[in-house]
């Protein structure tokens, strides 16, 4: 039987089924995505931290803008071409809107591959530093890592990640030795015999570990079902009508079960005299020797980061390494913003002295070479923020006739620019000069999609070392940073597959779709315009996104 309104409209509606269908779907894409913006917009209104403004490259965002809207207008004349049946109009637009697509996910790929390496890093005072670590520069010795002196290693076997048993073997001075023999009992010819599977001073292996690992397993395997067993012994001796006092009672009653309970102890304890059951340890501690590890921080947490006192590093696996901490401290290739404000927001709702705090904050303390240049940076900051006050105060509102006063990014804020234009000018801010600072920057726009050069970044701070306990938070600028950019991740991941999608669906009518023009070019055009209406649907949200996170 032949489907109606395939290609045909119904006559009360004047659409097809598959317009129908597609603005039904549209509707529910609707509501998920106002949904997320909603989100956005509450938590921006109620954040309490100072919210990320223009952190995006606003360049790649206006032209992947020009691009969607060239693609959907370019949608629409392939769907004319359907219409006019000429198929050689379908596939010059249609391949051109493919082709918007693909470089639309490069823009993006290139921007979130710039926003995984780029690295943050909050001190206890609120202050942040940002800017790109040792370790992707390709160094596994540096960047952000936790170092101990290990004196033991205590592996929870039956989870011990190969790769982190890997590295730890690579770093170790000399291969870790077990401690403490470990030892299995045997059922033989229904005797139970225990022996050492592996004395003490065995080296460490993945082959050790799971081969223990193996053992303990059916160990507990073996101790549950003998568990299980005992239990319906129990019950079966409660019910035999060994107790009278239980004479009436119902199975659910407290003091049968209480019963049950105390026999299935009794039952449990002869057993283990009887050495019924098998011996289920599932920790290995190895003798780590001494050996100076370096793990990266995304494998587990560390209990004291103090430099010299002991410490325990407990691994995502369960393994803790247990030692003396060495030198954790952050080390940064180059350092391309600071940002007090937050530090300044924290201060003002306790009352207290800004500036005097910032004066403390450890950023403003870092040794060597980068920790100068970022005092450097401060003090050049505070003379160029001191004019850029004075002319906002003579420069009159429209409105108000009042002057205007600098914002909390201007006054507490360094960004790369200004660290580039404050070296231009030797570090020497006058009267005559300072706004070139703010205007430095501005012929090199296109610096947003390459990227900076060498020159930018020779003159920001190099090899800073920020210490460890002085941390309260680090990350690169992914979903786990903050609300912002997990929202930004978000919106823009579902619309990149979104993206993706769309232009798979495209290109299958590109490609595959002559068949069907030949038939009954109306269907494919039916078609061509469905995905056109997803694909407009498309540019919409971006057009939404592109001026709520790259120009807010």
């Amino acid at each position: 039987m032949e489907i109606p309104y395939i290609v045909n409209p119904r006559k009360d509606t004047g659409l097809n089924n598959s317009k129908i269908a597609i603005w039904l779907f549209l509707a529910s894409e609707v509501m998920l995505f106002g949904g997320l913006f909603s989100s956005y917009i509450f938590l921006r209104v109620f954040a309490d931290y100072p919210w990320p403004e223009r952190v995006l490259p606003v360049l790649p965002g206006l032209i992947n803008t020009f691009i969607l809207i060239a693609s959907s207008v370019t949608v629409v004349f392939a769907w004319a071409g359907l219409k006019l049946r000429k198929w050689g109009m379908f596939v010059g637009n249609m391949s051109f809107t493919i082709l918007c697509a693909a470089i639309f996910m490069v823009f993006k790929a290139k921007e979130y591959k710039g926003k995984f390496e780029h690295h943050g890093t909050q001190t206890n005072d609120y202050a942040w530093v940002e800017g790109h670590l040792e370790y992707e520069k390709g160094d596994p010795t540096h960047g952000n890592v936790y170092a101990v002196e290990a004196d033991s290693i205590n592996f929870k076997i039956e989870s011990a990640a190969p790769n982190y048993v890997a590295e730890i073997l690579a770093q170790s001075s000399e291969a870790p030795t077990l401690k403490e023999a470990y030892q299995v009992r045997e059922i033989t010819g229904g005797k139970f015999t225990q022996k050492v599977l592996y004395p003490v001073g065995t080296p460490l292996s993945t082959e050790v570990l799971d081969t223990a690992a193996a053992e303990f397993i059916k160990a507990r395997t073996h101790n549950q079902e003998l568990r299980t067993k005992l239990l319906k012994d129990a019950w079966i001796e409660v019910r035999s009508g060994k107790f009278p006092e239980l004479k009436g009672l119902k199975d659910y009653d407290s003091k049968v079960k209480s019963t049950v309970a105390d026999v299935h102890t009794q039952l449990v304890k002869q057993a283990e005299e009887n050495n019924e059951f098998l011996l289920a340890n599932g920790n290995m501690i190895f003798d780590a020797k001494g050996s100076e590890l370096k793990l990266d921080t995304g494998w587990g947490r560390i209990s004291n980061s103090q430099e010299g006192e002991s410490t325990n590093v407990s691994l995502l696996d369960g393994t803790v390494i247990s030692g003396t901490a060495g030198d954790s401290a952050l080390v940064y290739h180059y350092v391309d913003a600071i940002d007090f404000r937050h530090l300044v927001m924290k201060a003002e709702s306790k009352g207290l002295d800004a500036d005097a705090l910032i004066e403390k904050s450890p950023i403003l303390h870092l040794h060597g070479e980068g920790g100068d240049k970022i005092r450097k940076l401060w003090e050049t900051h505070k003379v160029w923020r001191g004019y850029l006050a004075e002319h906002l105060k003579e420069k009159k509102d429209m409105l108000t006739g009042e002057g205007r006063t600098p914002t909390e990014i201007d006054m507490y804020r360094v960004t790369w620019q200004q660290m580039y234009g404050y070296a231009q000018l030797d570090y020497n801010i006058t009267a005559e000069n300072w706004m070139q600072v703010k205007d430095d920057h501005k012929p090199h726009m296109i610096y947003d999609v390459i990227g900076m050069t060498d020159e930018h970044k020779a003159t920001f701070p190099h090899h800073v070392h920020v210490d460890r306990p002085d941390v309260r938070f680090d990350s690169v600028f992914s979903p786990k940073m903050n609300n912002y950019y997990a929202i930004y991740f978000t919106i823009t991941g579902l619309h990149g597959l979104h993206v993706i999608g769309g232009a798979i669906v495209l290109g299958y009518y590109l490609f595959f779709g002559r068949k069907m023009y030949l038939s009954n070019p109306d269907w494919l055009a039916n078609r061509v315009e469905v995905g056109g209406l997803f694909w407009h649907f498309v540019d919409l949200v971006w057009i939404l996104v592109f001026p709520v996170f790259y120009l807010m």
